[in-house]
């Protein structure tokens, strides 16, 4: 069943500014290289000042790049408070902007976000603040934020809506009284699919890109216990083990041969 979906242009409008609303920043624009690079500063908006992440894409390869398309920032905005619009959290956006050039084509973006006080990537998080499988102190809030992310994940996609990186960096998490805060940030890439064949792999999709480090961090039951919660009411014991079986095929086939050697060439270069 399609899910119906928000219609979210006057909130994303009404976030957008200028490109020179960056001038006071003095950001190094015109130097960036790479296609996204994040900036922490104090940001004045409405008279306050607050920290926030400034992040910029570039759009400098490739000459039809983004031509007479909405930019990676747009895009972003849309995605976060479509997230946030259905019970997902993510940090409060704070302004966009672009800069085309006289075709039409992006050149630069920005979207700039509230930074989330105290709060780290999820895979820090967990080596940081709960990195014992086996302790009894540490078991419990691992296995809650295991189902957090399983019930998120299918409520996103009970909406038609893919992620499509949907990797622990791109997940904050915070110590909160009796449990974890987590944010979904970083979602430029997501967008709504029509039901069939190409949803249904893109899905587990998603859930493979979370399982990239679920397999190296997390016990075999926070694994399963993600995937009872996706399931929901549906999780009898023969789809649990189907979806699982899904998951780790997919992993394996897209994944784990880069993501090892990527981690053997790190370790080989400290």
């Amino acid at each position: 069943m399609q899910a119906s979906h928000v219609d979210l242009n006057k909130p994303v409008e009404a976030l957008r500014k200028e490109w020179t609303f960056l001038a006071p920043y003095d950001l190094p624009t015109e130097e960036l290289k790479d296609r996204s690079t994040v900036f922490l500063s104090e940001v004045s908006l409405d008279q306050q000042s607050t920290k926030a992440y400034i992040k910029i894409y570039t759009s400098k390869k490739h000459p039809f790049e983004r031509l007479l398309r909405r930019s990676r920032s747009q895009n972003e905005v849309r995605n976060l408070l479509f997230l946030s619009s259905i019970g997902i959290p993510t940090p409060q956006i704070l302004a966009w902007g672009e800069k085309r050039n006289s075709i039409g084509r992006v050149v630069e973006d920005f979207i700039i976000t509230k930074a989330v006080k105290d709060a780290l990537q999820l895979d820090a998080f967990i080596q940081a603040v709960y990195p014992n499988q086996e302790d009894p102190i540490h078991r419990p809030p691992r296995i809650e934020i295991a189902r957090q992310l399983g019930r998120w994940t299918r409520k996103m996609h009970d909406h038609d809506f893919i992620h499509e990186d949907l990797k622990w960096r791109n997940i904050l998490a915070r110590p909160q009284q009796g449990g974890t805060d987590l944010y979904w940030i970083d979602c430029p890439k997501g967008s709504f699919k029509k039901p069939g064949a190409l949803m249904d792999r893109k899905k587990i999709k998603d859930c493979a890109t979370l399982d990239k480090l679920a397999r190296i961090q997390c016990s075999k039951e926070e694994r399963t216990e993600f995937i009872k919660a996706y399931l929901g009411y549906h999780a009898t014991p023969l789809k649990v083990q189907k979806l699982c079986k899904d998951i780790e095929d997919y992993r394996r086939e897209r994944f784990d041969t880069k993501d090892d050697k990527q981690r053997k060439d790190a370790k080989e270069n400290n």
